[in-house]
């Protein structure tokens, strides 16, 4: 499989369910293939290509979802853009989450922060495929409780044995929420049996980070097991750009998935309390 070339690719069904969000099913013209975690180049003529990653495992008619978040001048073209009409695709491309390395590990705890929820959503459809795992605990938190995405999908988990969900938010804007109100921080104070062989899955806003880091310090992990989901504005998804460089590693080829292990072994400045800003908007 050439994973450089672009494949035409079907928007086959558009849902709304945020006001800055909307989840396209795309039905590509070619198979293609990837991990969870890993992410795909999405082309939208005239506005070049952006990174994206699936929230959804491949179907049995070759489409998946991508969660896309209206950011900037590339995303405002997709979320235009209806039923029928054409991108282009190619990847997947990166490091992914291990599925093995979660299925071997003693408890399973997944993380997640707004629109980061979108990745780890085709994760966790990776992991209950499994009928024999270890437990299995997701934290999803939102500044707002109408910014929650996939809730359907939480209503089908929690039928699940050995799988817990958490939901905060830090704002209730909506009659219906019945979650909790603050952090996803708080909830991680509620997990239980943790032990040096549990491993964490993190994906959310980077300022998220250094408090989750800091959580976590109260179990006995090895930072072996604790993985991050990191982002720059990808360009060429190959390695080739340099557009992607984080200290000496390039994000695109050795991420974007990474443990703290790594990350400290790198020197990467990512635990801090603020987000700079990134080209990344300016799509």
């Amino acid at each position: 499989m050439n994973r450089q070339k672009i494949i035409p690719a079907v928007i086959k069904q558009i849902e709304h369910p945020g006001t800055y969000v909307k989840i396209f099913t795309l039905l590509p013209k070619e198979p293609v293939f990837f991990v969870p975690g890993q992410f795909l180049m999405v082309s939208v003529f005239p506005e070049g290509e952006a990174a994206f990653t699936p929230c959804s495992c491949i179907k049995e008619d070759g489409s998946f979802e991508i969660a896309v978040n209206l950011v900037g001048r590339l995303t405002s073209t997709l979320h235009r853009m209806k039923t029928g009409d054409t991108v282009g695709i190619r990847g997947g491309y990166g490091n992914g989450f291990s599925i093995k390395k979660a299925i071997n590990s003693s408890g399973i705890v997944i993380i997640a922060g707004g629109i980061g929820m979108a990745p780890l959503r085709f994760f966790i459809q990776e992991l209950l495929q499994y009928d024999k795992r270890p437990p299995l605990t997701i934290i999803y938190s939102a500044n707002k409780a109408s910014k929650f995405l996939f809730l359907q999908d939480f209503e089908r988990w929690q039928q699940q044995e050995n799988l817990d969900i958490f939901l905060a938010a830090l704002e209730v804007d909506t009659q219906e929420w019945k979650g909790h109100i603050g952090r996803s921080t708080d909830m991680i104070e509620k997990l239980k049996k943790i032990d040096e062989n549990a491993s964490f899955f993190v994906c959310g806003p980077p300022p998220m980070f250094p408090h989750v880091l800091e959580k976590l310090k109260q179990f006995p992990v090895n930072e072996k097991n604790i993985f991050f989901t990191l982002e720059r504005n990808m360009r060429c998804g190959i390695g080739k750009c340099g557009h992607c460089y984080m200290g000496d590693i390039r994000l695109c080829v050795d991420g974007p998935v990474l443990s703290v292990s790594d990350i400290k072994k790198y020197h990467l400045a990512v635990f801090r309390e603020t987000e700079p800003f990134m080209s990344r908007y300016r799509k």
